[in-house]
């Protein structure tokens, strides 16, 4: 017959054991989100809300609904930036320590985005569209993904674009990418210039912004944007109504409704402005 005490220690040993798996398995963190406007949720790995503050996590699929948008920096300095009606997931992003070699890759599978480039080599990035893949050879580029027809804007630096074996490439400011897909074919095309941009989507959240002051915006609100809001939350969180700190509880405001189509979408980015902040306090999901 055993010891009682030896029953004991198995036991706390299987209990130790049970309380470190989970732990083990936690999502990795690989950047944060730094302005949150309306309804932001992860769908993927779980549903959850987004709130200013918020880890960032690999294999993450985030939504944006109708007057909403986001802005998450990534730990090597990455910008990317949703507008409303969007959805993106990180395929990949790994990092191997602060200056380490990594890479990452962004499915952009529907809505408006601006993706800006951090302090990995430009090969290390892969962007992927319902109908096209990028090259990254430079910093920021525009995306309008519609389900048949992708634009693709270069605003700085330069990019590779490639769709159905064809590929263009996109190396002055203004050049454009445009990937349409009619009767089971898809063929890309290239413009000197676009009617649309990010730019409208922006309301003061489009300058690139560092890991760091991303970390520290969350405590000193530093990082404003444009959109109307209320007031309410922990003192010090930076919100995307003008940039201003906030103190106690959650802030409501912002329209709602309406579903994305093509048209509906491009005509907001142009000529709308997304209104109405509503966040929460600070809190990972």
């Amino acid at each position: 017959m055993k010891h009682p005490a030896y029953l004991r220690a198995i036991f706390q040993i299987a209990f130790s054991v049970a309380l470190v798996r989970p732990a083990l398995s936690a999502p990795e963190q690989i950047g944060l989100a730094v302005v949150i406007r309306n309804d932001v949720s992860q769908v993927e790995p779980k549903i959850s809300k987004i709130v200013a503050g918020d880890d960032i996590v690999r294999d993450e699929l985030v939504r944006t609904n109708t007057d909403s948008s986001a802005k998450f920096v990534l730990r090597d300095s990455t910008n990317l930036l949703l507008g409303p009606n969007s959805t993106l997931k990180l395929d990949r992003a790994v990092f191997a320590g602060e200056k380490g070699v990594g890479d990452i890759a962004v499915n952009l599978t529907v809505g408006a985005f601006r993706f800006i480039t951090g302090n990995l080599a430009k090969e290390s990035y892969v962007i992927n569209t319902p109908l096209a893949t990028l090259g990254i050879r430079g910093t920021t580029l525009d995306f309008l993904v519609q389900r048949l027809k992708n634009t693709v804007v270069l605003k700085e630096g330069q990019a590779h674009v490639c769709a159905a074996g064809n590929c263009i490439e996109l190396t002055k400011v203004g050049d454009t990418a445009v990937v349409t897909s009619s009767g089971g074919r898809i063929e890309i095309a290239f413009q000197s210039s676009s009617s649309w941009s990010f730019d409208a989507a922006c309301g003061g959240m489009c300058s690139q912004t560092t890991f760091a002051q991303a970390e520290d915006s969350l405590t000193t609100g530093s990082i404003g944007g444009g959109g109307g809001g209320g007031s309410g939350g922990p003192t010090g969180v930076q919100t995307a109504t003008g940039g201003t700190n906030i103190g106690g509880g959650t802030l409501g405001g912002g329209k709602s409704g309406g579903n994305f189509t093509p048209d509906g979408l491009q005509n907001l980015l142009t000529g709308g402005t997304a209104g109405g902040g509503s966040f929460s306090q600070v809190s990972p999901h």
